[in-house]
This record gives structure tokens, sequence and C-alpha cells, in this order.
């Protein structure tokens, strides 16, 4: 894709912007993903809780796009009057307060060596980094108190935790993977994000 005017074909953007997709690996240049909550792109009265996307897959998909060097632009559709939606503001509550939470996982981060990873049991997995720490942020929760990253090795020194609870988490090699026991309950979240630092 060549700019008009451009003999060279080079491209004049500073960003690329799919709608409703996402990249399926880290991009090395900016990019943003642009997304309605619902099919339209605007304010739809006929459109129901059932056509919009799940608060849950909401946080999930912003975290993918995180970690592959993404922004997420989420369209906010008011109605005539200025008012936005309760539909949308549950939505948009539900973001707000996972990033309350665990907005350390995403705010000044980038992407680290590879995007994605998963757990012994098969959960998904994403990655972030911010100087000296590592997130591993699971995109739903463990069926159990022990959880192992699969192909992840940390140094010695590097202590863990849960973002949101200030005990720290046991964790050791096993291999090529690491194995952490993680304080119980889980908090009830989409996605649960793990601090490794320092890992330099």
């Amino acid at each position: 894709q060549g700019g008009l005017g451009s003999p060279s074909g080079g491209l004049h953007s500073d960003f690329r912007t799919p709608e409703y997709s996402a990249a399926k690996e880290i991009e090395s240049r900016k990019w943003e993903a642009c997304r309605g909550m619902g099919y339209s792109f605007g304010y739809n009265r006929l459109e129901q809780d059932e056509h919009f996307i799940a608060p849950e897959t909401l946080v999930r998909s912003f975290v993918d796009i995180v970690s592959k060097n993404g922004n997420l632009l989420l369209n906010v559709g008011p109605m005539a009057d200025g008012t936005i939606p309760e539909i949308q503001m549950r939505r948009l509550r539900a973001m707000g307060a996972w990033l309350k939470v665990n907005g350390e996982a995403i705010y000044g981060t980038r992407p680290w060596t590879r995007a994605e990873g998963q757990t012994a049991d098969g959960t998904p997995v994403r990655f972030t980094q911010r100087g000296d720490a590592l997130y591993a942020i699971l995109l739903d929760t463990p069926a159990a108190a022990q959880v192992v990253i699969r192909d992840l090795a940390l140094p010695a020194v590097a202590e863990a935790r849960l973002l949101g609870n200030p005990a720290p988490v046991r964790w050791t090699q096993q291999g090529a993977d690491v194995a952490l026991d993680v304080p119980q309950p889980w908090p009830d979240s989409p996605a649960h994000a793990l601090k490794f630092a320092p890992v330099r």
C-alpha cells in the first residue's frame, strides 16, 4: 500500500486500524483495534444485551490487543439526549473495575518477547512488560490454586504476586515451566494478572 504521490510506495499513516478484528501476532508498528460494543457503531435502540460483546470478552480482547502492541478504540454510542445507555455503561464499568485492579499490567507496558502462552490446564495467557517487570495475564480463572505456565523461565531473584493481592506468590521453576501457588480463592474476574519482578 503506497500513499498518494509517493513514488517510493511508502505508507503514509501513523496507525493501522482494523475494525472488529485484531492482530494475530505482535506487530512492530503501533496499531489500534477499532470496534463498537454491539453490531452498530453508534446507538441502536433495537440492539439488546445479546447483541453486545460480553463484558468478560471485552476485557480479554483488550488484554490480547495490548499484548500485541495495540490500542483499543472502543466506540460509545450515546442516545439523542447525550445519555450513555445502561447496556453500554455495564461494559464500561466492567473495564474500569478490571483496570482499577490490574491496570499496572496494561498502562505504560510494551509487548514482551512473545504475546501468547498457556497454562498446563489450557488457560490462555498474554504477556506484557514494563521496566524490569513481566506480567502474565490469565484470560480465565484456572480450576486449581496451583498454576503452571508453560514455556516460561524466570530468574531465581524474581518475586511473584497476583495484582490486587499483597501476598507474595510462591513459585518454582519446573524445567521449562513455572509453577505458582496462588492465594485462594481466585477473585471474581475475567482475567488475572501475575507480576514477576525483577526479570532482567
